[in-house]
């Protein structure tokens, strides 16, 4: 009994130390520029919501510390190519290079030396597109509903050959109907393809990046040809065979899996950072 009150009195302080914990602070305006709304407020010459607007638009006022030197300012191509070397001898934190590369971008941007291409807006259907899918589908459920029609006149102790035989008649009395829902929708999606805007450029992976990924290409294919072997392994292998078969594979290669998927997490994030726009995706791994 002893036990259990201390365990929930354990339990008990654990959650008001975690209830406890201090919210992170908002920032506040400059002390002068508070002090003079307040006393607006207190004169009556604002309302309570104006005061609420004024001291938010305050603090959105506030100066952020700068991010970049003038001389990165002057030179971002040159220091940008920096800001990696600067993390892998430690000098700067991954945090630290995150928000430098997107200073300096940004000020490659004003230069005209970093070119943030948009992602293509997707077209509309036009209406005679939108008309023509309204069609082809009103055409396919009667055709569907015809179909179903025939196959419920051969009766419910009707075989499976003989639904599969009524199906193929039905299909070959109505080819020309099929042809003809078959080549509206080649027309239709010619027509959207043709009305798609050209894909933006992909970025160019730095040589650096390119030799990580093949690194871990080869590791990808190394683990899929270990999978490979087992399932062979497991063709003539009994139900225990199979079972130690598998367990072997797993902590034989758990130690590769988890550090593919450790470094497949670390690429496509280098990958975002250095050279991921809005329109493009690090989907290449």
């Amino acid at each position: 009994m002893k036990q259990s009150i201390a365990y929930l009195l354990i339990a008990g302080l654990g959650a008001s130390f975690v209830f406890a914990q201090p919210k992170p602070l908002r920032p506040l305006p400059p002390k002068e520029v508070a002090e003079e709304i307040k006393q607006a407020l207190d004169a009556g010459k604002i309302t309570k919501e104006e005061a609420k607007e004024k001291m938010e638009a305050a603090v959105a006022n506030i100066e952020k510390p700068e991010v970049l030197s003038d001389d990165e300012k002057r030179s971002p191509k040159e220091f940008a190519d920096k800001i990696q070397q600067s993390v892998k001898e430690g000098k700067l934190s991954q945090e630290e290079a995150k928000k430098k590369l997107g200073a300096l971008r940004g000020e490659m941007e004003k230069k005209g030396e970093f070119k943030r291409p948009k992602r293509p807006v997707k077209p509309e259907l036009s209406d005679a597109v939108k008309d023509s899918l309204a069609e082809i589908k009103a055409d396919q459920k009667k055709l569907h509903e015809s179909m179903k029609g025939k196959l419920a006149e051969l009766g419910q102790s009707a075989s499976k050959e003989e639904m599969r035989e009524a199906i193929e008649a039905f299909k070959a009395d109505n080819k020309d109907q099929f042809d003809a829902i078959k080549q509206a929708h080649e027309a239709i999606r010619e027509s959207i393809e043709s009305a798609r805007p050209e894909k933006p450029e992909r970025p160019e992976l730095n040589a650096e990046l390119k030799v990580k990924v093949e690194a871990l290409k080869e590791k990808h294919k190394e683990l899929h040809s270990a999978r490979k072997e087992l399932h062979e392994q497991l063709k003539e292998a009994t139900k225990e065979e199979k079972e130690e078969l598998i367990a072997e594979f797993k902590e034989t290669n758990k130690a590769k899996h988890e550090e593919i998927k450790t470094q497949s997490k670390e690429i496509k994030e280098e990958i975002r950072e250095l050279v991921e726009t809005e329109a493009t995706r690090t989907s290449d791994l």
